[in-house]
């Protein structure tokens, strides 16, 4: 019989513990997209603590949303939801 293979201790870790697997690069504007800047964010924490204001914009996978205040912190919206199929 074949030899049996070794267990790989990291094979099930999860990703999400190191905080540098979770960042993602975005760009920014806050100027209404006249100007864009590039920013890390985490994609497990809530907005509140991923460095995005209130007004600005940010396009993450070619989609663009603002950053807004909700009733229980701040909201991302889609910049194209008015435009929606008629």
């Amino acid at each position: 019989m074949g030899k049996k293979a070794k267990g790989n201790d990291d094979q099930f870790k999860n990703e999400f513990l190191d905080e540098a697997n979770v960042l993602v690069e975005v760009k920014v504007s806050d100027d209404e997209g006249e100007t864009w800047q590039r920013r890390k964010i985490s994609m497990v924490a809530g907005l509140d603590e991923s460095g995005l204001n209130t007004g600005e914009l940010f396009q993450f996978n070619n989609e663009k949303f603002r950053v807004t205040q909700g009733d229980d912190g701040l909201i991302s919206e889609p910049l194209n939801k008015l435009k929606k199929v008629k």
